[in-house]
């Protein structure tokens, strides 16, 4: 069984700062999940909480968890 807390941190993440409402908008690319906040910490946040979730929904789903396509630096 896979450990979804230890695999969040296989993925890539960018954070961006939104123009449009002053924010950050994490994205993880391999997944194509986005997530936002009002800090670069709380977006970063944010998006491994929703991949978390996401990962979980796929193994509720009965299907693999897609093997990440980068290297990570912990952040």
């Amino acid at each position: 069984m896979s450990n979804i807390s230890e695999d969040t941190k296989k993925y890539s993440y960018l954070v961006e700062i939104s123009s449009e409402d002053n924010s950050y908008l994490a994205k993880c690319l391999e997944l194509g999940i986005m997530a936002h906040g009002d800090s670069q910490e709380e977006a970063i946040q944010k998006i491994k909480e929703a991949v978390r979730v996401h990962l979980l929904m796929l193994l509720e789903d009965g299907e693999d968890i897609p093997e990440p396509k980068s290297i990570i630096v912990n952040l």
